[in-house]
């Protein structure tokens, strides 16, 4: 063990152990050395990659914004960018390269060759993560609705390395209208302020024309030929009204809240309403047909000729008689040659009674239009909106017996049996049905009791004040235009009837926009969250907004202001001319205060201006110019200091009616229709004015 020789071979393998391991050392500590040369070369040249990166943002920049504002993507418009943008459903990630000027990739290539052969630069514009936000049926279904990113990336290169730098700015795409509201043409929340027959103070006469005080609201549910933009001549209005869907191309009318009672307007003139139920082609020779109760609905005494004593006392004797049953239907008038007040109840054919609960006076709210041509505007009404009208009955009394007959047809005006409006307790079997000018005519001496058996069976048949749905005029309507041989009231199809609004459905093709209660419960929510910009007060809105060389507003996008002061909001803002020109149309969302309206003139039919009130509690028209916006103020009351001319869709908590309503017109503007194609006319694109970060990746 103690051997030379064993302690030789120790030490060499010793040493041989130490070398290989200072080898491996040598070894490592080299390929530590160059890896870590290598490393420093890719850090350095990815440093130079980031660099140009960076030169190509800072030398482009300026010229890409001066593309993408030039191609329009800001606002709205025929371009290709906004198309891209418009389009339903899902974005994907879309290259702008092929659409907008590139004015700089062959200046930054040019700049990068004289850095180094291998570096290059190249910056290119992106539309970017882009999601939709309004896909809730409940709330409001847009396929276009979208927020995403417009992503200007400059990608640098040197040596085999690249990092590219992406500039973000948030953009937006909107619609402008109202959601579910833009299908109406009115909408109040409360109609009936607690008293059903809230709007009934108009003063008339029988013809319809009016007498001193308050003055007609005229709804116009369609285009007409005094529309401003999308006018319709009267042949194209009266060909539409014949179809037994009109309906459902037009605004509708929601008026919310308890029973509101609307007194129809007598008379075939341009404030009447007699065209609910007659055809008023010539209001100058407008004559009412009588309408005739079926034969098999009468009592028994109808149905075969009766021998009756006949009025001529001269020559007492029993005659033959076929009797019938018919009724005029006609409106509230209160004023007449003869009478001051109360003139519908002068015959007293319609009970005291009636008179204590209805009066004489008509509604304020017109909602079918007028009796013009072209201007009648059945529509869809939701709501517990009932119309009031009188029915005038009488047995048609036809003589058989040639004296009597000859007698009978001779007589001017033709004689009439009225059946006249009786309380329960009124009722006797031996009331006399008499002449209405108590003449003697050859006509039959006719007691109650021989017609009919009972008040009950009496009630079906008399005069009275009717009530009835209102949008059942509208089957009325169709009547008119059917021609059917026999007209008959209520008529015996059913197209519309009442409807209390608690389940709606729009749709646009086979898209389903909104499927819930009348009344939007989200509506509040779907417009905040289309807000693009905000301003702090409304003096800093119209800084922003007002053209001042041009008189207009070019708003192009939908804005928020806070107006925490409460300033009235004021179309156009004080000291400005007035009608506020409209050349780039938008929505306002005001967070406090009221509106005031004097004079709003959209320069484009591809426009459309939207103010949302979210507390106000007013919306004034002060002036006479109308006004063509929407709006939106569900807490607000229309009040007015003059008459009113609006031209869009409204909806509002309440309408002011009393002494001082001077009235107008509410037109409807088909191009607010969301089931029609023509929606995609008032989007907005609008593109933040802050970059929102700096995105780097290798």
């Amino acid at each position: 063990m103690n051997s030379p020789f064993f302690k030789r071979g120790f030490i060499l393998v010793l040493v041989i152990t130490i070398l290989v391991i200072l080898l491996f050392l040598g070894i490592t500590l080299h390929s530590f050395l160059v890896q870590q040369n290598y490393n420093v070369h890719l850090l350095a040249y990815s440093e130079v990659a980031h660099f140009l990166a960076e030169a190509g943002i800072s030398a482009s920049i300026r010229s890409i914004r001066d593309s993408l504002e030039k191609s329009g993507i800001i606002g709205g418009g025929q371009n290709p960018i906004f198309e891209i943008l418009i389009r339903p459903g899902p974005l994907q990630d879309v290259s702008l390269m092929s659409i907008i000027k590139d004015t700089w990739n062959e200046d930054l290539a040019g700049f990068s060759r004289e850095v180094d052969k291998s570096a290059a630069v190249r910056v290119e514009v992106w539309l970017r993560g882009f999601s939709q936000t309004e896909t809730d049926p409940s709330k409001w279904v847009d396929p276009v609705a979208k927020q995403g990113w417009l992503s200007v990336e400059s990608t640098g290169e040197y040596r085999g390395m690249r990092r590219t730098i992406s500039v973000r700015r948030r953009i937006w795409v909107g619609n402008v209208l109202p959601p579910v509201v833009s299908k109406f043409t009115l909408q109040v929340k409360d109609a009936s302020k607690g008293n059903e027959g809230h709007f009934n103070i108009i003063r008339n006469d029988y013809d319809g024309n009016l007498t001193d005080g308050p003055r007609p609201f005229i709804i116009l549910n369609h285009a007409t030929p005094e529309s401003p933009h999308e006018r319709k001549s009267v042949s194209d209005v009266i060909s539409d009204e014949s179809d037994s869907n009109v309906f459902r191309r037009r605004g509708w009318i929601w008026l919310g809240g308890k029973k509101i009672r609307l007194n129809l307007t007598s008379g075939p003139g341009a404030f009447g309403e007699i065209f609910h139920f007659y055809d008023v082609s010539n209001p100058n020779t407008f004559q009412a047909i009588k309408f005739r109760s079926p034969q098999e609905k009468l009592p028994l005494a109808f149905l075969s000729p009766l021998s009756l004593p006949w009025d001529n006392h001269s020559n007492p004797k029993e005659v033959p008689f076929q009797l019938g049953h018919l009724f005029l239907l006609e409106g509230f008038h209160d004023k007449s040659a003869r009478k001051e007040q109360n003139a519908m109840y002068e015959a007293k054919i319609l009970s005291l009674n009636e008179q204590n609960t209805y009066g004489a006076k008509s509604s304020i709210l017109h909602l079918f239009g007028d009796a013009r041509k072209g201007f009648q505007s059945r529509t869809k009404v939701f709501g517990k909106v009932q119309a009031a009208f009188p029915r005038f009955s009488c047995v048609d009394v036809l003589p058989l017996d040639p004296n009597s007959k000859e007698m009978f047809n001779s007589q001017s005006p033709r004689p009439f049996y009225f059946l006249p409006s009786l309380e329960r307790e009124s009722f006797s079997l031996s009331l006399q049905i008499k002449e209405f000018l108590n003449r003697r005519v050859g006509g039959p001496i006719l007691p109650l009791g021989l017609l009919f058996q009972q008040f009950d069976e009496y009630k079906k048949f008399m005069s009275c004040v009717l009530e009835y749905p209102y949008v059942n005029s509208y089957n009325s309507i169709q009547e008119i235009y059917s021609k059917p041989a026999l007209r008959q009231f209520p008529p015996p199809t059913t197209i519309l009837s009442e409807d209390s609004g608690s389940q709606i459905e729009l749709k646009r093709g086979d898209v389903l926009l909104y499927k819930g209660n009348v009344e939007p419960p989200k509506l509040q929510e779907v417009v905040e969250s289309r807000v693009q910009q905000e301003f702090d007060s409304i003096s800093d809105f119209w800084k922003k907004s007002f053209n001042e060389s041009s008189h207009a507003l070019e708003l192009n996008s939908i804005a928020r202001i806070k107006n925490p002061d409460k300033i009235d909001f004021s179309l156009p803002p004080s000291g400005k001319p007035y009608p506020l020109k409209v050349s780039g149309g938008g929505m306002i969302i005001l967070d406090q205060g009221n509106l005031t309206l004097r004079g709003v003139e959209l320069l484009s039919p591809k426009e459309a201006l939207t103010v949302v009130l979210v507390n106000g509690d007013k919306v004034f028209f002060e002036t006479p110019n109308m006004n063509q916006v929407n709006i939106v103020a569900p807490r607000a009351e229309v009040v007015y200091g003059s008459v009113v001319d609006f031209w869009g869709s409204l909806a509002v908590g309440s309408i002011q009616a009393d002494s001082r309503t001077q009235g107008g017109y509410i037109r409807y503007r088909e191009a607010n229709d969301p089931t029609k194609e023509n929606y995609s006319n008032f989007y907005k694109t609008f593109v933040a004015d802050q970059d929102t970060f700096w995105y780097e990746s290798p």
